[in-house]
């Protein structure tokens, strides 16, 4: 038996109109609220950077307008520091004046490299990164060696996580939901960042500590 297939059929042209509108005006919406993320973002970051220098507060409540509803949480997430051998010669040659039993060589087709016992440098870089100082200590002569060659670098900077809160026999609404629900009823504004809080007032002792004009 042939199985005639149907003619394929255009979309109505008015709703293909309106979808694709739709869509690209989305997409315009979505560019705009992408980069006002962005700023807002580094804005929230700075800020909570400058309060974690000035009180070491780690985390801190998301709470709508009335101040007590919360929403969501933001927590410092610290950044992660260990050490590295940044002058290999000036390692090496450390680890061959005072550990020579854990110093070598190997020759190379054209060339001769000093090497240094793998388990050793991965012991003395650990020691060096609990430390935070590039110091190894003995564990066998109590002796403290100053590490030439080697310093503590970051490998992770700190960061700010966020998390919505979630829905509760207290709080059937979740935090997204809360957020999206003071959008709608105009509790929270989208359209345009926190206005800045009034400049100090400038004292008579913040003016004599500021130098003067040339």
């Amino acid at each position: 038996m042939t199985t005639i297939e149907k003619k394929a059929q255009a979309p109505d042209p008015a709703y293909l109109a309106a979808v694709l509108r739709h869509r690209q005006a989305m997409a315009a919406q979505l560019d705009r609220a992408k980069a006002m993320f962005a700023e807002v973002d580094t804005d929230a970051a700075d800020l909570l950077a400058q309060q974690y220098k000035a009180t070491k507060s780690t985390k801190a409540e998301i709470t709508l307008p009335d101040g007590e509803t919360k929403f969501a949480t933001v927590t410092r997430v610290g950044g992660e520091a260990e050490a590295q051998i940044t002058d290999r010669e000036a390692f090496h040659a450390w680890v061959r004046d005072t550990y020579p039993d854990q110093w070598g060589f190997r020759i190379v087709p054209a060339r001769t490299e000093t090497v240094v016992d793998g388990a050793f440098a991965d012991r003395v870089l650990a020691t060096v990164t609990a430390a935070n100082v590039a110091e190894y200590a003995d564990p066998d002569s109590g002796v403290v060696h100053d590490v030439p060659g080697v310093a503590i670098r970051p490998t992770r900077k700190a960061y700010f996580r966020y998390l919505f809160s979630r829905a509760s026999k207290r709080q059937p609404l979740d935090g997204r939901e809360l957020a999206a629900q003071a959008i709608r009823t105009g509790q929270i504004s989208t359209d345009a960042p926190p206005a800045l809080p009034p400049a100090e007032p400038i004292t008579a002792d913040d003016a004599a500590a500021e130098p003067a004009a040339q």
